[in-house]
């Protein structure tokens, strides 16, 4: 018995011993890791130190956007509208410019810059020692430019021509029962400005809004539409991009009238009977105007020359109707005639 258990006390002694033996192995591995870690870091940090200080070459594309071309011309190519630009700079500068401060556009603003022009063609020339400080005004980053391909845009005008278009807005307006427009439909401005060559300004005659569909009707309307730019038309300039569109809504009612009916043109014949001698009409009108139309604001006659003398029925016309009324029916349509000799 004293055997055993010496003999378990020296196993339980010998395990301790070997777990902190591998114990310690393990921080020590660790602490050699970590070190190397550290060292491998400083290594890669001193050598990409090294290597993106030096200067590289790199070819950028941009597209270039034209901006404040002048107003009496009008640019009709742009076909040479990109270029690739070759830059020399420290490696560190390439990146950051390629990871956040990649922007392939140019604007070229004409305001800001003088055209050289041939005595002979309606040509422009942009230089190469314009575009480089165009390009240096617009980066953020030290770097020299040692290659521009083409290194000279030629830009073709022509003069620009000034017209004043009509604009018709394109409305589909649907109203609750008995409502209806009130007054003729306001559009302001109903014509713009616009420019472009001679040969695109003669074939546009009007200009349309974008289509717009307004349901239930029964209030005033104040809406403002887009106008269309004709797609074929890329190189017109609108001097407007909207107009307002404004209608007054009201209520109206039915009502009718009778009124007589008169002889125009009459100058062959000293004594016309006409039957009946008077016309019943039947109109809308908006209810706030109802009680102040009269037979008086309204006149029907019969045109004594387009008398046939194969027919004894001629047609009643109504000439003069009050504004904002709208004729629904006249009864009859037709009136005899007897002509005394």
């Amino acid at each position: 018995m004293r055997f055993i258990f010496k003999t378990n006390i020296l196993e339980t002694e010998f395990k301790k011993l070997a777990d902190k033996a591998l114990k310690n192995k393990k921080i020590h591995n660790r602490k050699k890791l970590i070190i190397f870690s550290i060292c491998l870091f400083i290594s890669l940090f001193f050598w990409t130190l090294k290597k993106f200080s030096k200067e590289y070459q790199l070819t950028l594309h941009y597209k270039i956007n034209f901006q404040n071309f002048p107003s009496d011309r009008v640019l009709l190519n742009n076909s040479d509208s990109s270029f690739f630009v070759t830059i020399k700079s420290q490696g560190f500068n390439l990146i950051y410019h390629q990871l956040f401060n990649h922007n392939d556009n140019l604007n070229i603003d004409f305001s800001e810059i003088k055209l050289y022009e041939s005595n002979s063609e309606k040509i422009s020339y942009l230089g190469a020692n314009q575009i480089f400080k165009i390009i240096k005004a617009q980066s953020d980053f030290n770097y020299n430019v040692i290659g521009l391909f083409p290194d000279t845009f030629a830009l073709k005008w022509e003069k620009a021509i000034y017209k004043n278009i009509a604009v018709t807005p394109l409305l589909k307006l649907n109203f609750q029962k008995q409502y209806q427009i009130y007054d003729s439909i306001k559009i302001s401005p109903d014509s713009i400005f616009i420019s472009g060559t001679l040969k695109d300004i003669n074939q546009i005659q009007r200009f349309y809004t974008q289509s717009v569909a307004l349901n239930n009707l029964k209030s005033n309307q104040t809406i403002y539409l887009n106008i269309i730019k004709p797609k074929q038309f890329p190189k017109i300039k609108l001097f407007a991009e909207k107009v307002k569109v404004q209608f007054s809504v009201e209520k109206y009612t039915e009502s009718e009238l009778e009124i007589p009916i008169g002889i125009q043109n009459n100058t062959n014949f000293k004594n016309i009977k006409l039957f009946p001698d008077k016309v019943k009409i039947k109109y809308l009108v908006a209810l706030k105007d109802y009680k102040r139309i009269n037979q008086q604001m309204f006149t029907a006659s019969v045109n004594a020359d387009l008398f046939n003398p194969s027919d004894n029925k001629t047609k009643i016309n109504i000439i003069r109707v009050p504004d904002k009324i709208k004729i629904t029916g006249i009864y009859p349509e037709k009136a005899e005639y007897i002509i005394f000799k």
